[in-house]
């Protein structure tokens, strides 16, 4: 049988290429997995919900008000253990 679980690199690159692919910013060398994405341009409140939305529908999880609110979803690493969490947990 084949593992279908996703590992947290490719986590990572589905989360940063949808990042690319919306934003009007652009990741640089300046621009790590630790980086606030509010603060670099990356999202703003329209643009959080928008993202919430795709990591639930690609990734098949569900965030609560609490995670959601707990401003944990602002960097690209604590979004992407955020998600693997949730799928490792299933």
């Amino acid at each position: 049988m084949t593992n279908t679980k996703q590992n947290s690199t490719d986590t990572q690159d589905k989360i940063k290429q949808y990042l690319i692919s919306n934003s009007l910013a652009e990741f640089d060398a300046g621009v790590t997995e630790n980086s606030d994405l509010f603060k670099e341009g990356f999202l703003d409140s329209f643009g959080y919900i928008e993202l919430v939305k795709f990591l639930e529908k690609s990734f098949g999880i569900r965030f609560t008000d609490e995670e959601l609110v707990s401003n944990k979803l602002n960097t690209l690493k604590n979004i992407t253990d955020m998600v693997q969490g949730k799928i490792d947990a299933r």
